[in-house]
């Protein structure tokens, strides 16, 4: 099967969803910290309403549901959906054991059930985003749609009136049944295949390597975020609220005036590393706490929505191995962020100086991947003229175009864009070899990776690499990929 063919039959697959349907699947995000929250000092500074629960124990149940998941997105993949499934129900159940008259030990068990399932279904709901959502639906959902679900957890959180653990086990089992609901919408048998070394496609390894370094550092952030907003009064609720609002925003930045996404996160994430400034000056300025906490849950957002990269990593190149990675990597900074707070817990202000130096290094990475996120985001393949007139033609043929215009019917976005491609492409001055290279670099590919794929020498695409740079009078590929890569959505 060819590049085209595996990348083209991924997307027919691509689900567009509405608001409804993803506010039931981000009642997850909302019961799994409400979970967290309700278990003492699992993964926090100080827990609020510890439960009946040994430490220990969950730790070693949170791991078991990341392994499991990271095993079953590798080697099974087809089976998330029927799993989750399976897995929301049997939480469901144990939710409504939770209204039962049960023994001490039971009611453990039942409460560890609940965390198994949470931390299993993390991963799966990764792995739905990656391999189902199209970039639209994946925005939706992770900016409004976990909005809401940072809303409600600021409601749980709150310090303002306590929400005792009878409140939250009512809203566990209303929020696991709108996830039934929801995983029972999803198509069981469809899910996008992963590429193989017959379909000729090459992975941009040090742009995927740069995107898992953020995605690391990010999680930190999250995490980190969370840890300082609990040393302060109403500081959570704060936290998870402005987090909440700044998702909103996102999207409706978006949707009304056409900013991408990822030229708001450049924003968010210098913001939440002036809140982690702003927590160490609060150190010596309590009155600046809670505008700590509002910086650093704006930041928070940027980082939540880590699983819209991994949409744009398999749309590139699909691997079976971008799920499991970023939550193998989100796995890891759990781990050592618990151990981290446990160095530190007792001297604030070397932990809160931890957080800003991760904070800091988290703008940078960004900023490095920012050229080709927002490239991989909206530019689009730039083939020869041959190749459009060709496809124009076929078009014209199968859909008789000539009739449909006579009947004064809107002609398909695909065509449009392909007629005005074969108008006049923005680069015009490159050569057909030219034009395939500088695509390659803005994917993010390297010498080597790109004269294998082409089948030329990498001394031949340095040479095609200075002409392009001297073409477009530019030095870089991110400002290559300023020059060429955005494109005007035609509607």
């Amino acid at each position: 099967m060819s590049e085209l063919s595996i990348l083209s039959e991924n997307e027919s697959k691509r689900l567009n969803l509405r608001l409804p349907w993803l506010l039931c699947f981000a009642m997850f995000a909302a019961w799994q910290i409400g979970m967290v929250y309700f278990s003492g000092q699992t993964l926090s500074v100080d827990g609020r309403t510890p439960l009946p629960v040994n430490i220990d124990d969950i730790t070693l149940i949170i791991a078991a549901g990341y392994i499991l998941s990271i095993l079953v997105m590798l080697f099974i993949p087809r089976l998330v959906v029927w799993l989750e499934r399976i897995t929301a129900s049997v939480a469901l159940v144990s939710a409504l054991a939770l209204f039962l008259p049960l023994s001490a030990e039971t009611l453990v068990i039942t409460l560890y059930v609940q965390y198994f399932c949470c931390c299993l279904m993390t991963g799966f709901e990764t792995s739905i985003i990656v391999g189902l959502f199209t970039e639209k639906t994946a925005v939706l959902h992770l900016a409004v749609a976990y909005g809401v679900a940072n809303g409600l957890v600021a409601i749980l959180h709150n310090d303002f009136v306590q929400i005792p653990f009878t409140a939250f086990r009512l809203f566990t089992v209303i929020a696991l049944t709108l996830m039934v609901m929801f995983f029972f919408k999803l198509p069981r048998n469809v899910w996008t295949r992963s590429v193989k070394k017959s379909d000729g496609l090459i992975a941009p390894k040090k742009l995927f390597a740069g995107i898992f370094l953020w995605t690391a550092t990010s999680c930190f952030a999250i995490l980190f975020g969370t840890a300082v907003a609990e040393g302060f009064a109403h500081g959570v609720s704060v936290f998870y609220l402005s987090g909440g609002v700044a998702g909103i925003i996102l999207y409706l930045l978006w949707k009304h005036f056409g900013i991408v996404p990822f030229n708001v996160f450049s924003v968010y994430i210098a913001i939440g590393a002036m809140g982690f400034v702003l927590a160490v000056a609060s150190l010596h300025v309590p009155a600046l706490s809670l505008a700590a906490c509002v910086l650093l849950g704006v930041g928070s957002m940027a980082c939540w929505i880590n699983p819209l990269l991994g949409v744009l990593m398999a749309k590139q190149y699909p691997s079976k191995f971008i799920a499991p990675g970023i939550i193998g990597v989100a796995f890891i900074t759990v781990l050592i962020h618990a151990a981290l707070l446990d160095v530190f817990r007792n001297s604030a202000p070397a932990l809160c100086m931890v957080y800003l130096v991760i904070a800091v290094a988290c703008v940078i990475i960004y900023l490095i991947l920012e050229p080709y996120l927002l490239y991989a985001f909206h530019g689009k393949p730039l083939i020869s003229h041959e190749r459009a007139a060709e496809l124009i033609e076929a078009a014209k043929e199968a859909a008789k175009i000539g009739e449909v215009l006579a009947e004064d019917v809107p002609v398909a976005d695909s065509v449009v864009i392909l007629l005005d491609e074969v108008r006049g492409h923005p680069d015009d001055d490159l050569t057909e070899r030219e034009r395939q290279i500088a695509q390659e670099l803005m994917l993010g590919l390297n010498y080597k990776q790109i004269a294998a794929k082409l089948h030329i020498s990498p001394y031949t695409v340095s040479s095609h690499k200075k002409s392009i740079y001297s073409k477009k009078g530019v030095h870089n590929v991110p400002e290559l990929i300023l020059k060429m890569g955005r494109v005007q959505e035609v509607r």
